[in-house]
């Protein structure tokens, strides 16, 4: 395993925890400019946010596969890895549909109503329930089956 520094085995490893905060204070932010009189400048850093957390979410999922071919895979984590791959595109995909969304009704200048910061505060749990389910399973392949923190036993 070839790694950046003693201590970190890739940049997977490094990258893949900045789009959960981002995502998660962007949905945060949200919730807040619901119940804001003027909600927009709290919307415009919920956007932000959401761009952020999309483009480190990507450099996660690229990281990430990049890393695959040289950490330690049991063949039993074979499947999780699978699906981990899955729900992280799935991610990716829904969180740049709904930051292009955003930054499209940004761009367009016109306050917006209550109802609109609800539809995408329910689309934005909506993507947080992705990410956990995501970030569940990764955590089951480096906790349960040591992948990218153990080496394969040799003799």
């Amino acid at each position: 395993m070839t790694g950046l520094l003693d201590w970190v085995p890739n940049a997977h490893a490094l990258i893949v925890h900045l789009p959960i905060g981002l995502l998660v204070t962007a949905f945060a932010a949200e919730l807040v400019a619901v119940l804001r009189r003027r909600p927009e400048p709290v919307a415009t850093v919920s956007t932000a946010l959401y761009a952020a957390g999309w483009l480190t979410l990507a450099a996660a999922y690229l990281t990430g596969r990049a890393a695959a071919p040289e950490v330690y895979t049991p063949g039993l984590a074979v499947p999780v890895v699978d699906r981990h791959w899955t729900w992280a595109l799935w991610c990716v995909v829904y969180f740049g549909g709904l930051t292009a969304a955003r930054v499209g009704l940004l761009e367009r200048g016109e306050p917006r109503r209550r109802l609109v910061h609800l539809a995408f505060g329910a689309a934005g749990l909506a993507g947080l329930v992705l990410l956990a389910v995501t970030a569940e399973l990764g955590g089951r392949l480096v906790y349960e089956y040591g992948v990218g923190v153990a080496a394969p036993l040799v003799e």
